[in-house]
Protein backbone atom coordinates (compact mmCIF):
# COMPACT_ATOMS: atom_id res chain seq x y z
CA UNK A 1 0.00 0.00 0.00
CA UNK A 2 2.93 2.27 -0.79
CA UNK A 3 1.73 5.48 -1.59
CA UNK A 4 -1.57 5.58 -0.88
CA UNK A 5 -3.55 8.81 0.38
CA UNK A 6 -5.91 8.07 3.09
CA UNK A 7 -8.89 10.09 2.55
CA UNK A 8 -11.79 9.05 4.89
CA UNK A 9 -15.64 9.05 3.35
CA UNK A 10 -18.00 12.23 4.74
CA UNK A 11 -19.86 9.59 6.87
CA UNK A 12 -16.41 8.35 8.13
CA UNK A 13 -14.86 11.03 8.93
CA UNK A 14 -17.88 12.79 10.78
CA UNK A 15 -17.15 9.72 13.29
CA UNK A 16 -14.00 9.49 13.27
CA UNK A 17 -13.34 13.24 14.08
CA UNK A 18 -16.24 13.38 16.70
CA UNK A 19 -15.54 9.76 18.17
CA UNK A 20 -12.20 8.55 19.26
CA UNK A 21 -12.83 5.13 19.16
CA UNK A 22 -15.18 2.58 19.80
CA UNK A 23 -17.11 3.81 23.04
CA UNK A 24 -18.04 7.20 21.20
CA UNK A 25 -18.69 5.23 18.39
CA UNK A 26 -21.66 3.83 20.25
CA UNK A 27 -22.70 6.36 21.72
CA UNK A 28 -22.74 9.14 18.66
CA UNK A 29 -25.72 10.37 16.98
CA UNK A 30 -26.65 8.20 14.41
CA UNK A 31 -28.53 11.05 12.30
CA UNK A 32 -25.33 12.67 12.07
CA UNK A 33 -23.87 10.11 9.45
CA UNK A 34 -24.15 11.08 5.86
CA UNK A 35 -25.91 8.11 3.93
CA UNK A 36 -23.20 6.37 2.15
CA UNK A 37 -25.56 6.71 -1.09
CA UNK A 38 -24.18 10.02 -1.36
CA UNK A 39 -21.18 9.42 -1.30
CA UNK A 40 -20.38 5.73 -3.55
CA UNK A 41 -20.90 7.21 -7.24
CA UNK A 42 -17.49 5.95 -9.16
CA UNK A 43 -14.92 3.80 -8.76
CA UNK A 44 -12.63 6.40 -7.25
CA UNK A 45 -14.85 7.13 -4.85
CA UNK A 46 -14.98 3.17 -3.89
CA UNK A 47 -10.77 3.00 -3.47
CA UNK A 48 -10.67 6.49 -1.55
CA UNK A 49 -12.87 4.72 1.13
CA UNK A 50 -10.73 1.41 0.89
CA UNK A 51 -7.73 4.22 1.61
CA UNK A 52 -9.55 5.26 4.71
CA UNK A 53 -9.72 1.76 5.85
CA UNK A 54 -5.80 0.78 6.03
CA UNK A 55 -5.41 4.16 7.97
CA UNK A 56 -6.10 2.71 11.27
CA UNK A 57 -3.35 0.20 10.96
CA UNK A 58 -0.43 2.61 11.71
CA UNK A 59 -1.63 2.90 15.39
CA UNK A 60 -1.69 -0.77 15.67
CA UNK A 61 1.51 -1.91 13.81
CA UNK A 62 3.95 0.04 15.78
CA UNK A 63 6.02 0.41 19.20
CA UNK A 64 2.89 -0.28 21.56
CA UNK A 65 2.28 -3.64 19.72
CA UNK A 66 6.17 -4.43 19.27
CA UNK A 67 6.67 -4.41 22.81
CA UNK A 68 4.61 -7.08 24.14
CA UNK A 69 4.31 -9.09 21.37
CA UNK A 70 8.45 -9.35 20.97
CA UNK A 71 10.28 -7.70 24.08
CA UNK A 72 8.33 -9.82 26.73
CA UNK A 73 8.50 -13.33 25.49
CA UNK A 74 10.94 -15.99 26.29
CA UNK A 75 12.97 -13.81 23.39
CA UNK A 76 13.68 -11.09 24.50
CA UNK A 77 13.08 -8.06 27.22
CA UNK A 78 12.87 -4.22 27.64
CA UNK A 79 13.91 -2.97 31.12
CA UNK A 80 11.69 -0.41 31.40
CA UNK A 81 8.72 1.00 33.20
CA UNK A 82 6.40 0.43 30.59
CA UNK A 83 3.27 -1.58 32.44
CA UNK A 84 2.94 -4.19 29.15
CA UNK A 85 6.73 -5.59 29.75
CA UNK A 86 6.55 -5.40 33.41
CA UNK A 87 3.19 -7.21 32.88
CA UNK A 88 1.67 -4.89 35.29
CA UNK A 89 -1.54 -4.50 33.12
CA UNK A 90 -4.78 -4.62 34.50
CA UNK A 91 -8.55 -3.68 33.42
CA UNK A 92 -8.10 -0.59 35.04
CA UNK A 93 -4.70 0.00 33.50
CA UNK A 94 -4.56 -2.11 29.96
CA UNK A 95 -1.50 -0.50 29.31
CA UNK A 96 -1.23 -1.01 25.09
CA UNK A 97 -4.76 -2.69 25.37
CA UNK A 98 -6.34 0.17 25.18
CA UNK A 99 -4.73 1.70 21.94
CA UNK A 100 -5.53 -1.84 20.45
CA UNK A 101 -9.05 -2.06 21.02
CA UNK A 102 -9.67 1.58 20.06
CA UNK A 103 -7.73 1.22 16.57
CA UNK A 104 -9.19 -2.01 15.67
CA UNK A 105 -12.90 -1.50 15.94
CA UNK A 106 -12.11 2.07 14.19
CA UNK A 107 -10.74 0.52 11.55
CA UNK A 108 -13.64 -2.62 11.42
CA UNK A 109 -16.15 0.47 11.33
CA UNK A 110 -14.63 1.86 8.54
CA UNK A 111 -14.52 -1.24 6.83
CA UNK A 112 -17.98 -1.92 7.38
CA UNK A 113 -19.04 1.12 5.95
CA UNK A 114 -16.77 0.91 2.54
CA UNK A 115 -18.76 -2.83 2.13
CA UNK A 116 -22.07 -1.54 2.51
CA UNK A 117 -21.21 1.53 0.29
CA UNK A 118 -19.42 -0.34 -2.35
CA UNK A 119 -22.53 -2.92 -2.17
CA UNK A 120 -24.95 -0.18 -3.09
CA UNK A 121 -22.61 1.82 -5.41
CA UNK A 122 -23.52 3.38 -8.78
CA UNK A 123 -20.32 0.96 -10.59
CA UNK A 124 -20.57 -1.99 -12.69
CA UNK A 125 -21.45 -4.90 -10.54
CA UNK A 126 -18.73 -6.81 -11.68
CA UNK A 127 -16.22 -4.20 -10.65
CA UNK A 128 -17.39 -4.56 -6.81
CA UNK A 129 -16.09 -8.10 -5.71
CA UNK A 130 -12.42 -6.98 -6.05
CA UNK A 131 -13.02 -3.76 -3.57
CA UNK A 132 -15.62 -6.11 -1.01
CA UNK A 133 -12.90 -8.55 -1.15
CA UNK A 134 -10.41 -5.89 -0.15
CA UNK A 135 -12.40 -4.49 2.59
CA UNK A 136 -13.15 -7.94 3.99
CA UNK A 137 -9.43 -9.06 3.97
CA UNK A 138 -8.63 -5.48 5.91
CA UNK A 139 -11.60 -6.37 8.74
CA UNK A 140 -10.31 -9.75 9.10
CA UNK A 141 -6.60 -8.20 9.78
CA UNK A 142 -8.18 -6.48 12.01
CA UNK A 143 -10.42 -9.08 13.98
CA UNK A 144 -7.34 -11.06 13.84
CA UNK A 145 -5.37 -9.11 15.95
CA UNK A 146 -8.47 -8.36 17.95
CA UNK A 147 -8.83 -11.99 19.09
CA UNK A 148 -5.00 -12.85 18.97
CA UNK A 149 -4.75 -10.21 21.77
CA UNK A 150 -7.47 -10.11 23.87
CA UNK A 151 -9.57 -14.00 23.04
CA UNK A 152 -13.45 -13.33 22.81
CA UNK A 153 -14.58 -10.13 21.59
CA UNK A 154 -17.77 -8.87 20.06
CA UNK A 155 -17.58 -9.21 16.48
CA UNK A 156 -20.62 -7.57 14.08
CA UNK A 157 -20.52 -7.02 10.67
CA UNK A 158 -23.11 -3.97 10.59
CA UNK A 159 -22.77 -0.64 9.15
CA UNK A 160 -23.58 1.66 12.14
CA UNK A 161 -25.51 4.24 10.37
CA UNK A 162 -28.84 4.03 12.06
CA UNK A 163 -30.06 3.92 15.21
CA UNK A 164 -30.84 0.36 15.15
CA UNK A 165 -27.90 -0.95 13.75
CA UNK A 166 -25.87 1.22 16.94
CA UNK A 167 -28.15 -0.74 19.53
CA UNK A 168 -27.91 -3.59 18.24
CA UNK A 169 -23.78 -3.23 18.77
CA UNK A 170 -24.59 -1.45 22.03
CA UNK A 171 -25.45 -5.23 23.10
CA UNK A 172 -22.82 -7.36 21.98
CA UNK A 173 -21.05 -9.08 24.30
CA UNK A 174 -17.95 -11.44 24.04
CA UNK A 175 -18.67 -13.96 21.69
CA UNK A 176 -16.39 -17.20 20.97
CA UNK A 177 -12.97 -16.58 19.66
CA UNK A 178 -13.05 -19.79 17.56
CA UNK A 179 -16.31 -19.35 16.33
CA UNK A 180 -15.29 -15.85 15.10
CA UNK A 181 -12.29 -16.87 13.20
CA UNK A 182 -14.50 -19.34 11.64
CA UNK A 183 -16.73 -16.91 10.33
CA UNK A 184 -13.87 -15.17 9.31
CA UNK A 185 -11.87 -17.50 7.35
CA UNK A 186 -15.06 -18.45 5.69
CA UNK A 187 -15.64 -14.54 4.41
CA UNK A 188 -12.20 -14.84 3.31
CA UNK A 189 -12.22 -18.06 1.08
CA UNK A 190 -15.73 -16.45 -0.37
CA UNK A 191 -13.43 -13.26 -1.41
CA UNK A 192 -10.03 -14.17 -1.97
CA UNK A 193 -10.30 -15.15 -5.74
CA UNK A 194 -11.79 -11.61 -6.68
CA UNK A 195 -7.94 -10.26 -5.11
CA UNK A 196 -4.89 -10.21 -7.67
CA UNK A 197 -3.20 -13.50 -7.77
CA UNK A 198 0.38 -12.24 -7.64
CA UNK A 199 3.05 -11.16 -4.72
CA UNK A 200 2.16 -8.09 -3.03
CA UNK A 201 5.62 -6.11 -4.59
CA UNK A 202 4.07 -6.25 -7.79
CA UNK A 203 0.85 -4.82 -6.90
CA UNK A 204 0.38 -1.32 -7.67
CA UNK A 205 0.42 0.36 -4.74
CA UNK A 206 1.51 -2.63 -2.26
CA UNK A 207 -2.68 -3.16 -1.96
CA UNK A 208 -3.76 -5.98 -0.36
CA UNK A 209 -3.46 -9.23 -3.20
CA UNK A 210 -4.57 -12.96 -2.26
CA UNK A 211 -1.55 -14.04 -0.84
CA UNK A 212 -2.20 -11.70 2.04
CA UNK A 213 -5.66 -13.26 2.50
CA UNK A 214 -4.20 -16.77 2.49
CA UNK A 215 -1.58 -15.55 5.24
CA UNK A 216 -4.77 -14.61 7.44
CA UNK A 217 -6.95 -17.86 6.33
CA UNK A 218 -3.76 -19.66 7.65
CA UNK A 219 -3.08 -17.40 10.80
CA UNK A 220 -6.72 -17.55 11.81
CA UNK A 221 -6.94 -21.53 11.01
CA UNK A 222 -3.79 -22.40 13.01
CA UNK A 223 -5.54 -21.13 16.36
CA UNK A 224 -8.27 -22.67 15.56
CA UNK A 225 -6.22 -26.66 14.94
CA UNK A 226 -7.57 -26.33 11.80
CA UNK A 227 -4.32 -27.81 10.47
CA UNK A 228 -5.86 -28.60 6.23
CA UNK A 229 -7.22 -25.12 5.86
CA UNK A 230 -4.15 -23.84 7.13
CA UNK A 231 -1.79 -26.05 4.69
CA UNK A 232 -4.25 -25.75 1.99
CA UNK A 233 -3.73 -21.49 1.75
CA UNK A 234 -0.07 -21.46 2.51
CA UNK A 235 -0.06 -24.35 -0.74
CA UNK A 236 -1.89 -20.85 -2.92
CA UNK A 237 0.94 -18.88 -1.51
CA UNK A 238 3.74 -21.30 -2.70
CA UNK A 239 2.46 -21.47 -5.67
CA UNK A 240 2.76 -17.88 -6.16
CA UNK A 241 5.83 -17.23 -4.43
CA UNK A 242 8.23 -20.39 -5.28
CA UNK A 243 11.54 -20.86 -3.43
CA UNK A 244 12.25 -18.68 -0.94
CA UNK A 245 15.93 -19.51 -2.08
CA UNK A 246 15.42 -16.21 -4.97
CA UNK A 247 15.01 -13.86 -1.92
CA UNK A 248 18.11 -12.86 0.02
CA UNK A 249 17.97 -12.40 3.33
CA UNK A 250 17.86 -8.77 3.30
CA UNK A 251 14.60 -8.45 2.41
CA UNK A 252 13.65 -9.26 6.03
CA UNK A 253 15.43 -5.65 6.90
CA UNK A 254 12.90 -3.28 8.07
CA UNK A 255 14.56 -0.60 6.20
CA UNK A 256 14.24 -2.49 2.91
CA UNK A 257 10.54 -1.77 1.69
CA UNK A 258 8.11 -3.80 -0.01
CA UNK A 259 10.46 -6.20 -1.49
CA UNK A 260 9.18 -9.33 -3.57
CA UNK A 261 9.28 -11.63 -0.34
CA UNK A 262 6.94 -9.49 1.37
CA UNK A 263 3.54 -10.28 1.64
CA UNK A 264 2.44 -7.01 4.11
CA UNK A 265 3.92 -4.18 5.53
CA UNK A 266 2.22 -1.36 7.14
CA UNK A 267 3.63 1.58 5.43
CA UNK A 268 5.58 4.40 7.12
CA UNK A 269 7.66 7.17 5.68
CA UNK A 270 10.35 9.65 6.76
CA UNK A 271 12.17 12.77 4.95
CA UNK A 272 13.42 15.73 5.61
CA UNK A 273 11.09 18.22 4.04
CA UNK A 274 7.79 17.40 3.72
CA UNK A 275 4.86 14.88 5.78
CA UNK A 276 5.94 12.11 7.81
CA UNK A 277 4.25 9.31 9.35
CA UNK A 278 6.70 7.20 11.66
CA UNK A 279 6.90 4.93 14.60
CA UNK A 280 9.86 4.82 17.40
CA UNK A 281 10.17 1.13 17.01
CA UNK A 282 13.76 1.58 15.94
CA UNK A 283 14.66 3.70 18.79
CA UNK A 284 14.20 0.72 21.15
CA UNK A 285 16.41 -1.72 18.73
CA UNK A 286 19.08 0.96 18.45
CA UNK A 287 22.75 0.60 20.60
CA UNK A 288 23.12 3.27 22.68
CA UNK A 289 24.36 6.48 21.55
CA UNK A 290 27.04 9.36 22.31
CA UNK A 291 24.93 12.24 21.79
CA UNK A 292 25.52 14.35 18.53
CA UNK A 293 28.07 11.68 17.26
CA UNK A 294 27.49 8.78 15.19
CA UNK A 295 29.27 6.55 18.64
CA UNK A 296 26.94 3.71 18.92
CA UNK A 297 28.19 1.72 22.51
CA UNK A 298 31.66 2.89 21.44
CA UNK A 299 31.11 2.39 17.26
CA UNK A 300 31.23 4.44 14.70
CA UNK A 301 28.18 3.66 12.84
CA UNK A 302 27.96 6.27 9.89
CA UNK A 303 24.91 4.77 8.34
CA UNK A 304 22.71 5.39 11.98
CA UNK A 305 23.61 8.90 11.21
CA UNK A 306 24.06 11.74 14.36
CA UNK A 307 21.05 12.63 15.00
CA UNK A 308 19.07 9.26 16.32
CA UNK A 309 18.28 9.25 20.10
CA UNK A 310 17.35 5.94 21.11
CA UNK A 311 15.86 4.54 24.20
CA UNK A 312 16.78 1.53 26.30
CA UNK A 313 16.83 -1.10 23.97
CA UNK A 314 15.32 -4.41 24.13
CA UNK A 315 17.82 -7.20 25.00
CA UNK A 316 17.61 -10.30 23.98
CA UNK A 317 17.21 -13.39 26.23
CA UNK A 318 20.17 -16.29 27.13
CA UNK A 319 17.21 -18.33 25.20
CA UNK A 320 17.24 -16.52 22.25
CA UNK A 321 20.85 -16.13 22.18
CA UNK A 322 21.64 -19.65 22.11
CA UNK A 323 19.42 -20.52 19.37
CA UNK A 324 21.84 -19.42 16.36
CA UNK A 325 24.83 -21.21 15.41
CA UNK A 326 27.61 -18.96 14.32
CA UNK A 327 27.50 -19.36 11.31
CA UNK A 328 23.91 -18.90 10.38
CA UNK A 329 23.53 -15.31 9.02
CA UNK A 330 20.37 -14.42 10.87
CA UNK A 331 22.42 -14.33 13.93
CA UNK A 332 24.24 -10.60 13.17
CA UNK A 333 21.19 -9.45 11.41
CA UNK A 334 19.05 -9.76 14.25
CA UNK A 335 21.78 -9.76 17.31
CA UNK A 336 23.89 -6.59 17.00
CA UNK A 337 27.45 -7.86 18.66
CA UNK A 338 29.16 -5.77 16.53
CA UNK A 339 29.55 -3.21 13.42
CA UNK A 340 31.92 -3.40 10.19
CA UNK A 341 34.00 -5.69 12.14
CA UNK A 342 34.39 -3.99 15.08
CA UNK A 343 32.43 -4.93 18.55
CA UNK A 344 30.30 -3.14 20.86
CA UNK A 345 31.50 -1.95 23.94
CA UNK A 346 28.55 -4.09 25.64
CA UNK A 347 29.19 -7.47 24.23
CA UNK A 348 32.95 -7.35 25.12
CA UNK A 349 32.07 -6.79 28.73
CA UNK A 350 32.88 -9.24 31.28
CA UNK A 351 35.46 -10.80 29.49
CA UNK A 352 33.12 -10.98 26.29
CA UNK A 353 29.95 -12.79 28.07
CA UNK A 354 28.06 -9.41 27.75
CA UNK A 355 24.62 -9.27 25.97
CA UNK A 356 24.44 -7.91 22.27
CA UNK A 357 22.45 -5.71 21.25
CA UNK A 358 19.21 -6.25 18.99
CA UNK A 359 20.69 -5.91 15.39
CA UNK A 360 20.78 -4.44 11.94
CA UNK A 361 17.39 -6.00 11.13
CA UNK A 362 15.49 -3.41 12.47
CA UNK A 363 18.04 -0.45 12.92
CA UNK A 364 16.74 2.96 10.78
CA UNK A 365 19.47 4.77 8.50
CA UNK A 366 19.33 8.16 9.44
CA UNK A 367 16.73 8.12 12.45
CA UNK A 368 15.44 11.58 12.99
CA UNK A 369 15.38 11.94 17.15
CA UNK A 370 13.34 8.77 18.25
CA UNK A 371 11.62 9.14 15.03
CA UNK A 372 12.29 6.14 11.89
CA UNK A 373 10.41 5.54 8.80
CA UNK A 374 11.04 2.02 8.17
CA UNK A 375 7.98 0.08 7.06
CA UNK A 376 7.02 -2.64 9.87
CA UNK A 377 6.71 -6.46 8.52
CA UNK A 378 3.74 -7.99 9.47
CA UNK A 379 3.69 -11.24 7.16
CA UNK A 380 6.38 -12.55 4.31
CA UNK A 381 7.36 -15.67 2.88
CA UNK A 382 9.32 -17.54 5.57
CA UNK A 383 6.68 -17.19 7.17
CA UNK A 384 3.84 -19.27 5.20
CA UNK A 385 6.51 -21.80 4.57
CA UNK A 386 6.91 -22.47 8.33
CA UNK A 387 2.85 -22.55 8.98
CA UNK A 388 2.88 -24.89 6.06
CA UNK A 389 5.53 -27.00 8.01
CA UNK A 390 3.58 -26.96 11.49
CA UNK A 391 0.07 -27.73 9.73
CA UNK A 392 2.24 -30.37 7.28
CA UNK A 393 3.58 -32.11 10.61
CA UNK A 394 0.32 -31.97 12.52
CA UNK A 395 -1.52 -33.75 9.49
CA UNK A 396 1.30 -36.51 9.56
CA UNK A 397 2.79 -35.62 6.19
CA UNK A 398 6.35 -35.29 7.27
CA UNK A 399 7.55 -35.40 3.93
CA UNK A 400 6.38 -31.81 3.28
CA UNK A 401 6.64 -30.50 6.57
CA UNK A 402 10.36 -31.16 6.21
CA UNK A 403 10.24 -29.59 2.55
CA UNK A 404 8.82 -26.61 3.85
CA UNK A 405 11.04 -26.03 7.23
CA UNK A 406 13.97 -26.94 5.04
CA UNK A 407 13.48 -24.46 2.43
CA UNK A 408 14.01 -21.64 5.57
CA UNK A 409 17.35 -23.40 7.44
CA UNK A 410 18.64 -23.73 3.73
CA UNK A 411 18.55 -20.09 2.60
CA UNK A 412 20.16 -19.64 6.12
CA UNK A 413 22.86 -22.28 5.66
CA UNK A 414 23.12 -25.60 3.37
CA UNK A 415 24.07 -27.45 6.37
CA UNK A 416 21.14 -26.76 8.90
CA UNK A 417 18.66 -28.67 6.73
CA UNK A 418 17.24 -31.63 8.52
CA UNK A 419 18.63 -34.88 6.88
CA UNK A 420 15.94 -37.15 8.51
CA UNK A 421 12.19 -36.37 10.22
CA UNK A 422 12.71 -36.51 13.87
CA UNK A 423 9.30 -37.29 14.71
CA UNK A 424 6.31 -35.42 15.80
CA UNK A 425 7.39 -33.90 18.60
CA UNK A 426 11.03 -32.95 18.25
CA UNK A 427 10.03 -31.31 14.71
CA UNK A 428 7.51 -29.21 16.29
CA UNK A 429 9.88 -27.98 19.00
CA UNK A 430 12.60 -27.43 16.36
CA UNK A 431 9.43 -25.54 14.17
CA UNK A 432 9.33 -23.70 17.23
CA UNK A 433 12.98 -22.08 17.76
CA UNK A 434 12.95 -22.20 13.72
CA UNK A 435 10.26 -19.41 13.84
CA UNK A 436 12.03 -17.88 16.59
CA UNK A 437 15.32 -17.93 14.64
CA UNK A 438 13.44 -16.05 11.28
CA UNK A 439 10.71 -14.14 12.60
CA UNK A 440 11.79 -12.48 15.73
CA UNK A 441 10.56 -8.81 16.05
CA UNK A 442 7.81 -9.36 13.58
CA UNK A 443 4.73 -9.02 15.49
CA UNK A 444 4.11 -12.95 16.55
CA UNK A 445 6.08 -14.53 18.95
CA UNK A 446 3.80 -13.85 21.96
CA UNK A 447 0.83 -15.19 19.90
CA UNK A 448 2.56 -17.85 18.56
CA UNK A 449 3.60 -18.98 22.24
CA UNK A 450 -0.54 -18.21 23.51
CA UNK A 451 -1.77 -20.40 20.76
CA UNK A 452 0.69 -23.57 21.74
CA UNK A 453 -0.46 -22.98 24.84
CA UNK A 454 3.12 -22.42 26.57
CA UNK A 455 3.54 -18.79 26.98
CA UNK A 456 3.34 -18.75 30.64
CA UNK A 457 6.10 -21.29 31.30
CA UNK A 458 8.32 -20.54 28.38
CA UNK A 459 8.24 -17.03 29.77
CA UNK A 460 8.78 -18.16 32.86
CA UNK A 461 11.57 -20.62 32.55
CA UNK A 462 13.93 -18.03 30.03
CA UNK A 463 13.63 -14.09 30.52
CA UNK A 464 11.38 -15.23 34.36
CA UNK A 465 15.01 -16.64 35.32
CA UNK A 466 16.82 -13.51 34.50
CA UNK A 467 14.90 -10.43 35.79
CA UNK A 468 12.98 -10.37 38.81
CA UNK A 469 9.96 -8.37 37.66
CA UNK A 470 9.07 -11.16 35.43
CA UNK A 471 9.20 -13.87 37.82
CA UNK A 472 6.98 -11.57 40.59
CA UNK A 473 4.40 -10.27 38.09
CA UNK A 474 3.92 -13.20 35.35
CA UNK A 475 0.39 -14.78 36.14
CA UNK A 476 -1.12 -17.18 33.56
CA UNK A 477 -3.87 -14.80 32.54
CA UNK A 478 -1.73 -12.34 31.19
CA UNK A 479 -1.66 -14.33 28.20
CA UNK A 480 -4.62 -12.64 27.07
CA UNK A 481 -4.72 -8.40 27.31
CA UNK A 482 -7.98 -7.11 29.85
CA UNK A 483 -10.89 -5.40 27.56
CA UNK A 484 -10.90 -2.16 28.84
CA UNK A 485 -12.06 -1.06 32.24
CA UNK A 486 -14.52 2.33 30.20
CA UNK A 487 -15.23 -0.94 28.15
CA UNK A 488 -17.33 -2.56 30.65
CA UNK A 489 -18.54 0.28 31.84
CA UNK A 490 -20.19 1.05 28.80
CA UNK A 491 -21.64 -2.10 28.02
CA UNK A 492 -23.00 -2.30 31.73
CA UNK A 493 -21.48 -5.49 32.17
CA UNK A 494 -21.77 -7.18 28.74
CA UNK A 495 -18.22 -7.33 28.69
CA UNK A 496 -16.02 -9.17 31.24
CA UNK A 497 -12.56 -10.12 32.55
CA UNK A 498 -12.97 -12.89 34.62
CA UNK A 499 -9.08 -14.10 34.57
CA UNK A 500 -8.47 -10.68 35.68
CA UNK A 501 -11.09 -10.86 38.90
CA UNK A 502 -10.05 -14.00 40.32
Amino acid sequence: MKGIKLYLLPALLLASLALGGCKKLLEEDAESFVSPGGFYKTENQCVAALNGCYNPLTSIYYQDLMLPLEAATDLAFLNSAQLDVKFEISPANPGMGDNIWTACYQGIMYCNAAIRGIEGATIPETSKPKYVAEAVTLRALYYYVLTSTFKDVPFYRDDVSSLEALEKVNKIGRMDADATRDTLIRELQTYVPHLPQMRTSEVPLNRISAPMAYMLIGKLALWNKDYQTCLNAMQEIRNMYGQLLQYPLTDTYFRNKNTPESIFEVQYTWSATGLKKTTTVAAFFTPSKTSGTSTYNGVNVPELGTTANPFNCITPSEYFMSLYELTDPRKDMILGYSYNGTWFSRPMANNGTGKPWMGPKFWCPGMDNIADGNNQKVFRYADALLMAAEAANELGDDGLAMQCINEVKNRANADFVLDTYPGKTEFLEELKRERARELMGEYGRKWDLVRWGTFYTRVMETVGEEYEVIKANLQPYHEYYPIPDKEVVRTRGLLTNDAYNN
